[in-house]
């Protein structure tokens, strides 16, 4: 028989009792300001209206951040629904509500969801206080690094309150243990409470994830091209091992972040030794060239012949501008990358696309045929590309994709308004269509519904993409994630990365819990004031 969470401001029958989110409410506590981390679906929401709600019975306000309006709208609705408190008295404030409305609504609400941008803009402007907020909750706190919003927020959060509590909320914070302890750092964070779906508390709630890859290989003249796209690359590695600024010419060693860290190795040398080291011009040419012939062979091996030949015109109209760069122009001349454009060109002619399309819609097929309510979420990193894998899914009986991308516009291509996001979320819940094909603005912050299949059109590197990419599935039924691979390409070599990253992350969180998160000494308010 299912038990309920019994709290005089929570609706009867609204919160299901769960011991791990009681043990993780009571942590807060007890130890003070606290990291969750646990995966999608586990309920972090419901731990913060559990949590706020006691300290609300106590005369209390709430600050609820997230990322996103239509997430902080999420947060908004989550408290009506789970909570007796008054409709007018959780607000939702966000940079379309006027300057001095904001600061009535806070100064009178008792639950404020908002975007970290709007509170850090009226702190700035002294138009509202922190002193009676018993509660500020970060959601996505693994944005809490550098500039971000919330940084500057909880500096301010803790010098203003009487009683400053902090719950910060992720699915993962990153593998690396000084971006943990930044981001811990910067939310004043003293404790860190992790939950998976192996522990015993959490398991009898979790439904199964399937998790699978599939491999394709890369026709002929797809390598023939990025055989030749490497050659231009090995002759910009060639010159850069000659100055020394590179131990080897092999093209594999110079991965997109060694080709960031050269680049501002570089730089740094010009701004100190420019003027006694001419050739360090000629070096930072010859590396951005390279940049631009890797980009091209990490199109051509993850996406295909449609997203490389869009990158490939919009190259060349640059290189036409009197205003291009040598690099550029060094690329587009190159013997090498104008043989490789050829075949290219003669691959689009024919219609001839990646072999992961034609492998991606017989997974599709196969899954509605299975059931024929399902859902999916394809996930592609690419604008063209997402267009590309759209029409081509709409002309397979039995698929009803739609793309969904972000709001910024990407050349003469217009983003989704928030507007229309959340109307194409409401037609994917009512079956007007049965696949989204998604950019990474559908990883995070969206209340997109549970679907049956997540599809990475591409691996990424990234942990923490990986995490929410997959946490989109296995909500209220059983999930299947299947990642999609082209053979002995970048596809391969981004999946464990991203699986190294995760093992090392659960490592790095274990041991900080374990041990401790070290004490170093807080960031000071610097310009921010009080």
């Amino acid at each position: 028989m299912e038990k309920f969470v019994k709290h005089p401001l929570i609706k009867d029958g609204a919160i299901e009792e769960r011991e791990y989110q009681e043990s993780l409410s009571k942590a807060v506590f007890e130890k003070g300001n606290t990291l969750v981390v646990a995966p999608t679906a586990l309920g972090k929401t419901i731990i913060a209206i559990t949590l706020g709600a006691k300290l609300v019975e106590k005369g209390g306000k709430i600050l609820f951040l997230a990322p996103t309006k239509p997430l902080a709208e999420q947060h908004r609705k989550s408290f009506l629904k789970k909570t007796i408190i008054p409709k007018e008295k959780i607000v939702l404030l966000t940079g379309s509500v006027d300057r001095k409305e904001r600061a009535r609504l806070f100064a009178e609400a008792t639950v404020v969801t908002a975007t970290p941008q709007t509170i850090r803009n009226d702190l700035r402007r002294k138009t509202i206080s922190m002193s009676d907020v018993k509660l500020c909750i970060f959601d996505e706190a693994h944005r809490a690094i550098g500039e971000y919003s919330y940084v500057e927020i909880a500096h301010k959060y803790v010098k203003q309150a009487k009683k400053p509590l902090v719950l910060a909320l992720t699915a993962s914070p990153g593998s690396e243990a000084e971006k943990i302890k930044q981001v811990c750092k910067n939310l004043f964070i003293k404790n860190i409470e992790v939950k998976s779906h192996e522990d015993e508390d959490v398991k009898p709630y979790v439904k199964e994830i399937e998790s699978d890859w599939v491999k394709v290989k890369l026709p002929a003249d797809f390598l023939r091209a990025k055989n030749l796209l490497e050659k231009f690359s090995a002759e910009q590695a060639v010159f850069l091992r000659k100055i020394g600024l590179a131990p080897t010419a092999t093209v594999t060693y110079f991965s997109k972040r060694r080709q960031l860290e050269l680049q501002e190795k570089i730089r740094g040398q010009i701004k100190s030794r420019g003027r006694q080291r001419p050739y360090l011009y000629t070096a930072a040419s010859k590396l951005a060239a390279m940049m631009k012939s890797s980009h091209a062979i990490l199109l051509l091996e993850t996406q295909g012949i449609s997203a490389l030949q869009d990158y490939l015109d919009r190259t060349k109209a640059e290189s036409t501008k009197a205003k291009a760069s040598k690099a550029l122009k060094a690329f587009m001349k190159s013997p090498h990358v104008m043989e490789a454009f050829k075949i290219i060109e003669k691959l689009e002619a024919q219609g001839i696309e990646h072999p992961k399309l034609k492998a991606l819609g017989e997974i599709l097929l196969s899954q509605f045929k299975e059931n024929k309510d399902s859902r999916a979420i394809v996930f592609n990193h690419y604008r063209s590309s997402i267009k590309k894998v759209t029409e081509y899914l709409g002309e397979i009986p039995g698929l009803r994709p739609t793309r969904f991308i972000g709001q910024a516009a990407r050349g003469k291509e217009k983003g989704m308004s928030q507007k229309e996001q959340i109307q194409v979320i409401q037609e994917l819940r009512e079956g007007k269509y049965n696949c989204l094909v998604a950019s990474s603005v559908a990883e995070e912050g969206l209340d997109i519904p549970a679907v049956d299949l997540v599809v990475f059109y591409e691996p990424v590197p990234s942990e923490i993409r990986m995490i929410q990419r997959r946490g989109r599935t296995g909500r209220l039924s059983k999930g299947k994630v299947i990642i999609l691979m082209a053979e002995k390409t970048r596809d391969e070599a981004f999946y464990w990365t991203a699986q190294s990253k995760e093992k090392k992350m659960k490592k790095t969180l274990h041991k900080m819990k374990k041990d401790g998160i070290p004490r170093e000494k807080q960031t000071t308010l610097g310009g921010w004031g009080e």
